[in-house]
C-alpha cells in the first residue's frame, strides 16, 4: 500500500472511531472520553487525511523521510491515544509516559511533515 493511501485509510478507520465514540458517549451521557473523541477526530481523521493530500498532490516529497514521518506520527498517535483512553477510564495516572511519549512522537512527526514541505518547497 503506498503511502497517501495508508494515510487515507487510517484517517478513515479513526473518523469512524471517532464517531462511533461520541454516538457512544451521547447515549451514555458519559463525556468522560471526550478528549479522546477530539484526539481521534483531529490528529487521526483530519491531520492523517491531509498528509494524504499531501503526499498526493506532492509524489516527490515521498521517500525515506516521508515513511518514518508517517510511521512514529502513526506510533505517536496509537500511544497516546491508548494510554489516554485508559487514563481517563480508569482514573489511573500510572499511563502518563505513555500519554506522553505518543505526544512528543506526534510532535515530531508533524516537525519532520514541516521540513518535507519545506524541502519540497525548494526543490519546485
Amino acid at each position: 500500500m503506498r503511502l497517501p493511501q495508508f494515510c487515507f485509510l487510517l484517517a478513515s478507520v479513526t473518523a469512524l472511531a471517532g464517531m462511533s465514540l461520541g454516538i457512544y458517549m451521547g447515549l451514555a451521557q458519559d463525556h468522560s472520553l471526550m478528549p479522546v473523541h477530539a484526539h481521534l477526530n483531529l490528529i487521526g481523521w483530519v491531520t492523517m487525511f491531509l498528509m494524504g493530500l499531501y503526499y498526493v498532490t506532492h509524489e516527490q516529497a515521498l521517500g525515506r523521510l516521508a515513511a518514518v514521518q508517517v510511521g512514529a506520527s502513526v506510533a505517536g498517535y496509537v500511544s497516546m491515544m491508548t494510554g489516554l483512553a485508559i487514563m481517563l477510564s480508569t482514573g489511573h495516572e500510572r499511563l502518563m509516559p505513555l500519554v506522553i511519549a505518543g505526544s512528543l512522537l506526534v510532535w515530531l512527526g508533524m516537525l519532520m511533515f514541516v521540513v518535507i514541505i519545506w524541502r519540497t518547497g525548494r526543490q519546485q
